[in-house]
């Protein structure tokens, strides 16, 4: 697991793993890379990449969270794990990683927009459903 400052090498073939599962995640991500709208250079924000040797398995973000009204809370932002590499850990790695990072900058909670795929994922790693939540399918209280 890392924190990066760049996109990786491998960025292009998770991309491509992204559009063969219909999510176009990573191609908005290196849209607004590109823009310089949204880096994860700011404060409450990161990056994150998980690898297994020099394999790129996965990328996931954390901004304050633009859609939250009231108190500053984070959001998952731009998070992908390679098909082929879902169920042994690297996920929940990078969610763990993620949300490390989201406590230490003091967010109260995050809240993330995730497809109905990946309800169950989100769920076994802490997350509730968001019920009156606008913007947000997931909510984690963070201590």
């Amino acid at each position: 697991m890392e924190r990066i400052l760049r996109l990786p090498d491998g960025f292009q073939d998770l991309a491509a793993d992204a559009q063969g599962d219909s999510q176009r995640i990573l191609m908005v991500l290196q849209e607004d890379w590109e823009a310089g709208t949204m880096r994860f250079d700011g404060w409450g924000e990161a990056l994150f990449a998980v690898h297994r040797g020099d394999a790129l398995l996965g990328l996931g973000g954390l901004t304050r969270d633009p859609y939250a009204t009231g108190a500053a809370v984070g959001r998952v932002r731009r998070f992908y794990v390679l098909r082929s590499a879902r169920g042994n850990g690297a996920g929940r790695a990078l969610l763990e990683a993620v949300t490390a990072e989201a406590a230490h900058c003091g967010y109260p909670r995050l809240r993330v927009r995730a497809p109905a795929s990946a309800f169950r994922f989100y769920e076994g790693c802490g997350f509730l459903r968001a019920v009156g939540e606008k913007g947000a399918t997931h909510i984690r209280p963070l201590p």
